[in-house]
């Protein structure tokens, strides 16, 4: 025990100050055997000079006090720092915003590359596509190893996923770790020069054909793209969505669904100009026999042009470009292809009728030729009066020598001319033998697929009498 020389106060040994008086230890002398009895007030004449006790001063106990605070301060410090940067209390936190469904909370738990296009969002979704339960324990798991200055792993998810990185702090007292999300490198491929496309928020323009453009870093996700291209033979857009799913190398090339194709193009006139919703392509039809890159679209419609020999413009049908191979017919084709065959329905209509007239003449029978009249018609009635005629000719007799066709014109769709050139040699009981040469005109006229002589009109008739 000891005891204080200046008031006689008894304290532990370990005791600095005196708890009465305050003198210091120091300057008092320890007592080795307590008395029996108390201590008396006056003073003990002693051998030995007692030096004079101090009261500490006001600043010597401000000083104490705010050594005391300190300690104190630096123990509270202490303790929240490492709470702080405990990265356990960091997957902590993860856990409560993810149950909490707090998908930014969870979303700022974690950092990333700077520009990396990300959002809460889609992080959520990944994280749960992940499995929450199995991320978390990883993820408890690195933490741990931080705290106990071990080496850390990457989390995979196909590609690299999370790493775990240890950020020491104060000097190194405190490890503190940082989650960070690794990105997928993304880059698209456009097929030609001059393509204007957009990747989630990322707006890019290719400067050459099948060029591989960086569109920058992506957090795994659904993504919309689109694109417009007007420098083809016609605009052409399309616009979806492409799922990035990470990769064991973290780059993915992403080829969207250009929605491209290759049309064949025909038409009766090879040199005709092509148009594209009215818009000339510059080329003809043999030059763009095919046309690519195209889309198949209704509402587009393709058509031709060319002048014919009477310099007129000749416009083909309007086709839709909903098909692979698209033919342009010419209205004025066809109906020239019409006339043709009609001129030649025409010209083989009147060799048959003259074969049948001849038959009709010899055998004065109306019936071999009644088929090429209308019915009621006065020709009808003319030929049938003029073939029974015979029947009252005696000893008559025709030798036909030419029938030949001189030219042919058509007058509508439906109505033709026919020039003709015919010789033949006559002669009977009552008449010389006579050399006939004539010029005629047929008119012949179509309903539906049958063809009617509507009348024959002699301009030149030359006799020569043997």
């Amino acid at each position: 025990m000891k005891f204080c020389t200046k008031c006689g106060q008894k304290s532990d040994d370990q005791s600095t100050f005196c708890v009465n008086c305050g003198a210091p230890f120091s300057e008092s002398k320890a007592i080795p055997n307590e008395p029996s009895e108390p201590l008396h007030t006056t003073p003990v004449q002693s051998d030995i000079a007692q030096a004079p006790v101090k009261k500490p001063n006001r600043k010597q106990k401000i000083g104490a006090i705010i050594a005391a605070l300190a300690i104190l301060l630096l123990v509270v410090a202490h303790f929240i720092l490492s709470d702080l940067y405990d990265p356990v209390k960091k997957v902590q936190a993860m856990n409560e915003a993810y149950n909490s469904k707090d998908k930014e909370a969870l979303f700022q738990q974690f950092t990333m590359k700077s520009d990396t296009v990300a959002s809460a969002e889609d992080f959520y979704a990944l994280v749960n596509e992940y499995g929450w339960t199995e991320l978390r324990n990883q993820l408890m798991n690195e933490a741990e190893k931080v705290k106990a200055k071990q080496p850390t792993d990457i989390i995979y998810n196909k590609g690299e996923f999370i790493s775990t990185n240890p950020k020491p702090q104060i000097l190194g007292l405190y490890q503190d770790a940082e989650f960070r999300i690794i990105p997928t490198t993304v880059s698209i491929e456009a097929p030609y020069k001059n393509m204007n496309m957009t990747f989630g928020n990322q707006e890019v323009t290719s400067t050459e054909d099948e060029e591989t453009i960086v569109l920058g870093d992506y957090l795994p996700g659904t993504y919309d793209w689109s694109y417009t291209y007007d420098e083809g033979l016609a605009p052409l857009s399309g616009s979806g969505t492409v799922d990035l799913d990470g990769q064991e190398n973290n780059e993915q090339l992403v080829v969207p669904e250009w929605d491209f194709t290759t049309v064949t193009l025909d038409s009766d006139i090879k040199d005709a100009i092509v148009f594209i919703n009215d818009q000339s392509t510059k080329k003809t039809v043999a030059e763009l026999k095919e046309l690519h890159p195209v889309q198949l679209d209704p509402s587009m419609k393709l058509h031709a042009v060319f002048t014919d020999t009477d310099g007129k413009a000749q416009t083909s049908e309007k086709v839709a470009m909903d098909t692979t191979s698209i033919y342009l017919p010419f209205d004025y084709i066809e109906k020239q292809q019409a006339l043709e065959n009609h001129e030649q329905t025409v010209k083989n209509l009147f060799r048959s009728f003259r074969n049948d007239y001849a038959d009709a003449i010899y055998y004065a029978d109306f019936d071999y030729i009644e088929r090429y009249f209308k019915d009621g018609t006065k020709i009808k009635q003319d030929y049938a009066k003029f073939v029974y005629d015979h029947r009252n000719i005696p000893g008559y007799d025709y030798d036909f020598l030419l029938n030949d066709i001189t030219s042919f014109k058509a007058l509508s769709d439906t109505k033709f001319e026919l020039y003709s050139f015919e010789t033949f040699d006559f002669e009977s009981n009552a008449d010389d033998r006579v050399f006939y040469q004539r010029k005629k005109k047929y008119t012949i006229s179509s309903i539906g697929d049958d063809f009617y002589i509507d009348s024959i009109v002699d301009l030149d008739t030359k006799k020569t009498v043997y």
